[in-house]
């Protein structure tokens, strides 16, 4: 904002003011003096009230465009949420095929039930960023045009400046927690800090970027997190496609050659691209409570962020007791990623999720001797990856062969009944198992 776009702002808001300011307040033109505008602001108490209260509404909204910090995240976010607090999302899967049989008539009367899939997610950040202007920063500030533009920017960068770069942050720690808390797809590269390295990050970012035009169930994370029913199938378009990713992971790969696996022109490159400076997370101390340096960024379809903003709006009051304005700024957004979207993470390690109970999905099992069943198990946290082990109570009735970290296959062996027991650490879960008559 410069002093002509300043002065214009200033009349326009003195168009819309009211009498009493009008017959105060001068129109300001090349020639008005800064002084003839502050005197009538400054000793007029009803017009210092009605100024201060369009100071930040008006002045400083007007200018915040320009003056804030550039958001590179801020492309990711998605429509206003109109009401309420909690937001329901549906899916429905593709219709399963059924073979041809001319001589089925029953099957016209079969209710054919869609497969609906529902996620629930709401408002998680309800902040406010306040300012306090005294009468004498205004009468300070009203000393020339520019020392008053100045002020009114320092307002700007105090208010938006906040809540842009909390923006990009929470954007941040979206992927930052969907990798913490194993809920996203991860796939694990070689750390990139050689031209070869580079080489297969670029190539796994074109497999992928491939791979989600395609009709898939393993690039959503829908049965990572316990989703119901059978695993949902997604897919989007190319130029929904996005990759984030660190800027030191950025400044080794070849432009032409990422441009070349997106099959894109370099200035298109630049809008799917997107650099953060790093994943780690921080409390409102400053305080590092999560180390993301093994994050290296991720390729998402841009609908996989779910960030809304339900309100942001201004609210101010004069304190009389030690003459001040107090302006708040209010920001009330979601930030959550959707499960019926495709998304890939990119870390040189998978995480590590403790489990803190386990838990047998059979309640009653039963397997004839010399026979086989297989039994599962639900872990809590339902994403813990720590390593489980299984084991028989009695061997000489049933024994145990461990199929995977969620899955053991039991094998029966004489009648009778064997504990079953999963194992992680001091963490364990046991099903009675009982072996019948061959």
């Amino acid at each position: 904002m410069n002093n002509n776009s300043l002065k214009q702002s200033l009349n326009a808001i003195r168009e819309i003011s009211s009498d009493i300011y009008h017959e105060y307040v001068p129109v300001i033109d090349d020639s008005t003096d800064i002084s003839a505008f502050a005197e009538a602001i400054l000793n007029y108490p009803v017009v210092y009230n009605e100024f201060c209260n369009v100071l930040v509404n008006k002045l400083v909204y007007q200018q915040f465009e320009a003056k804030t910090f550039n958001n590179p995240l801020r492309v990711l976010d998605g429509d206003r949420i109109p009401l309420g607090y909690a937001g329901e999302e549906g899916y429905v899967n593709p219709a399963k095929a059924r073979g041809f049989n001319v001589n089925d008539f029953a099957g016209l009367l079969v209710k054919y039930e869609a497969d609906v899939k529902i996620q629930y997610q709401t408002v998680n950040a309800d902040l406010q960023y306040a300012v306090t202007v005294s009468r004498t920063q205004l009468r300070k500030a009203m000393t020339s045009w520019g020392n008053l533009e100045e002020f009114i920017t320092s307002l700007s960068n105090s208010l938006y400046n906040g809540a842009y770069i909390d923006m990009f942050k929470f954007t941040k720690n979206i992927m930052a927690g969907a990798y913490k808390d194993n809920k996203a797809v991860i796939q694990t590269v070689t750390a990139v800090s050689s031209e070869d390295t580079a080489k297969a990050f670029t190539e796994k970012a074109r497999e992928l970027f491939l791979n989600f035009q395609l009709p898939s169930t393993a690039y959503n994370a829908w049965t990572k997190n316990d989703g119901s029913g059978r695993p949902i199938t997604t897919w989007c378009n190319p130029e929904d496609i996005v990759i984030v990713v660190r800027n030191d992971v950025r400044a080794k790969l070849d432009v032409q050659q990422l441009a070349g696996a997106f099959n894109i022109e370099y200035a298109d490159l630049l809008g799917r691209v997107i650099t953060v400076d790093n994943f780690d997370v921080y409390d409102d101390d400053g305080v590092k409570v999560f180390d993301g340096s093994a994050l290296v960024g991720g390729i998402f379809d841009r609908s996989w962020f779910r960030i809304k903003t339900q309100d942001m709006f201004m609210e101010n009051f004069y304190n009389p007791n030690n003459r001040t304005m107090q302006y708040f700024l209010n920001v009330i957004r979601m930030y959550n990623f959707s499960l019926f979207a495709n998304g890939v993470l990119f870390a040189t390690a998978e995480p590590s999720v403790a489990t803190t109970k386990i838990e047998f999905q059979e309640s009653a099992p039963s397997v004839a001797a010399e026979g086989e069943i297989l039994l599962h198990i639900k872990t809590t946290p339902f994403t813990a990856n720590d390593t489980i082990t299984f084991s028989s109570g009695t061997v000489g009735k049933a024994t145990v062969t461990k199929v995977d970290n969620r899955t053991v296959k039991v094998t029966g062996v004489a009648s009778g009944t064997s504990v079953i027991t999963a194992t992680n650490g001091t963490v364990s879960g046991t099903v009675t198992v009982t072996v019948t008559s061959a």
